[in-house]
């Protein structure tokens, strides 16, 4: 009798772990309009100067690692000198450890990065050649891509999707929440992306 009793209650263990495995609107995301953005990815609204952001940058490459398939597009939020800022490191493919340094130098250094000149300090204190790290800085093409970030920003703001920084939406359909549980968020951002 005891080992029934046991098995019961480990069945009902096991049922309940399975039901809270899938994340539940309301709960782990809500549904937003669908025009807001386009086509299947997990896209994270974030500003270098957000701790929440800083932090939140560890899921998100721990979630590139474990599923290299799904587009990952990060969209800078806050102005034009941080959108510049970060599509120059991606213009030069300067990788996630420059995007990490740009995290540090504000939140850990308390460097401030507002201004061109700023920028230029930032290539030369991270021995990026600064020459060329400003000529992209400056490029029309990078000025557009800043302004489209912005104004992607405003549209989600006005739309009641933005509310800070992280803001996660997937597949442009689901605001994602965001819990202190690392393998959690990915499974649930996973299991949203996936269907």
């Amino acid at each position: 009798m005891r080992n029934k009793f046991f098995n019961f209650i480990a069945l009902v263990f096991f049922l309940s772990i399975g039901v809270n495995a899938q994340p539940e609107q309301g709960k782990d995301y809500q549904l937003i309009p669908s025009d807001l953005i386009q086509g299947q990815s997990v896209t994270e609204v974030f500003g270098y100067w957000c701790n929440a952001c800083f932090s939140f940058e560890s899921t998100v490459q721990k979630m590139r690692e474990q599923r290299k398939d799904i587009k990952i597009v990060q969209i800078p939020a806050g102005n034009e000198v941080y959108a510049r800022l970060y599509y120059t490191i991606i213009a030069l493919d300067l990788g996630e450890e420059a995007h990490l340094n740009v995290y540090k130098d504000i939140q850990l250094l308390r460097k401030n990065l507002s201004s061109k000149n700023d920028i230029l300090e930032f290539a030369k204190r991270h021995k990026y050649d600064d020459k060329k790290f400003m000529n992209v800085y400056n490029s029309f093409g990078i000025g557009i891509k800043a302004q489209n970030a912005l104004r992607t920003v405003r549209s989600l703001a006005n739309a009641g999707v933005l509310e800070g920084v992280p803001t996660i939406v997937i597949n442009g359909k689901y605001k994602f929440k965001r819990t202190a549980d690392v393998q959690r968020n990915i499974d649930n951002m996973l299991f949203l992306y996936d269907n």
